[in-house]
């Protein structure tokens, strides 16, 4: 049998705090999503089968069976083996190093799976449908919990010899800097993650110096989310504005370094931090990289700020797995 009848794919974006699903039609419009939280505390059995369960919701809402379906792409964060579906190792959820999660997903659902990186995925999401379309290379800089990043050469996604090209967020700013998640000190991600951010925040609100922040998060980092600062701002914490300035240089001076390395046509800034602020963001890392760049390497490079926010990895997703499985890549199937 021919895959003819295969109209839908389905992208997922897996987060160390929640899970996307959408079912999207063959123009890649989304026609069902389903969000629920990751709950990785519970363990792999519980996570694959909320996985699972969320994946058939999204069918059974739209009256789609698992036939009509080309297949399935996974984005989630961590080093990933494309080729063989299999995690490396995954900071937020770490009972999936070295679990082969798209086998075990295609194996209960009975439709192909491919899994990428969610960095990578979200980036070709744009690519493909957003900021960046159009764009032969590009370099993508979200700024979430984390700093992550991808990139796009000659029209086509590089994820480098072990697949884990892209992670700006690693860039070291200074060797005796702040420490960093992944064991070191003074990446970018320590500077200008949104944890670094709402750590120096919490400490602006207790000195006095962020009134309005104070009122609507107080001094616990954990409410000190993009959304509250960026309100913040608009209300008039200049301490929180000018600490915003600060980090974007930060970012910006990794987009000089950057632009003048890869002389990209884009540089795409994503992410919540960015989404919540994206003027300020964008305008003030923009400026920088002008400065600091080799002006013969930024002169003709664009900055845009990502289109597709909570999108961008599902759609990237689901065009991977068409890609993969779809017929434009497989033309016998048509006839079976």
């Amino acid at each position: 049998m021919g895959n003819s009848k295969k109209k839908y794919t389905i992208g997922v974006d897996i987060g160390g705090t929640k899970i996307l699903a959408c079912l999207l039609d063959k123009n890649f419009q989304i026609i069902s999503e389903f969000k629920l939280k990751t709950k990785a505390d519970r363990g792999q059995k519980f996570f694959l089968k909320s996985l699972v369960d969320a994946i058939r919701h999204i069918l059974r809402e739209s009256k789609v069976s698992p036939k009509e379906v080309i297949g399935i792409g996974l984005g989630c964060p961590g080093f990933i083996n494309p080729d063989t579906g299999v995690i490396a190792g995954s900071p937020n959820i770490p009972f999936l190093k070295n679990f082969p999660l798209a086998k075990r997903v295609s194996k209960l659902l009975r439709i192909p799976v491919t899994l990428g990186n969610d960095v990578q995925t979200g980036l070709y999401g744009e690519h493909q449908f957003g900021a960046a379309k159009g764009y032969d290379n590009v370099i993508g800089i979200f700024m979430g919990t984390g700093i992550g990043g991808a990139l796009i050469l000659n029209g086509r996604p590089y994820r480098g010899a072990s697949g884990s090209a892209g992670e700006v967020g690693h860039v070291k700013m200074d060797t005796k800097g702040p420490a960093c998640g992944c064991g070191g000190r003074g990446c970018l991600e320590a500077y200008a993650g949104r944890l670094a951010i709402a750590a120096e925040a919490a400490v602006l609100v207790a000195r006095q110096e962020a009134p309005h922040l104070a009122q609507k998060a107080g001094t616990d980092i954990r409410e000190i989310k993009s959304g509250a600062l960026a309100r913040a701002i608009r209300a008039g914490d200049d301490s929180i504005k000018d600490l915003l300035k600060a980090k974007a240089w930060r970012v910006g001076m990794v987009m000089a370094n950057l632009a003048t390395f890869i002389n990209p046509d884009m540089i795409v800034l994503g992410g919540g931090v960015v989404e919540a602020m994206p003027s300020l963001i964008g305008r003030e890392a923009e400026k920088t990289m002008r400065r600091q760049a080799l002006p013969a390497s930024a002169k003709n490079v664009k900055v845009a700020i990502a289109k597709l926010g909570d999108h961008s990895i599902v759609m990237g997703a689901a065009k991977r797995a068409d890609d993969v499985f779809g017929e434009k890549r497989h033309p016998e199937r048509r006839h079976g």
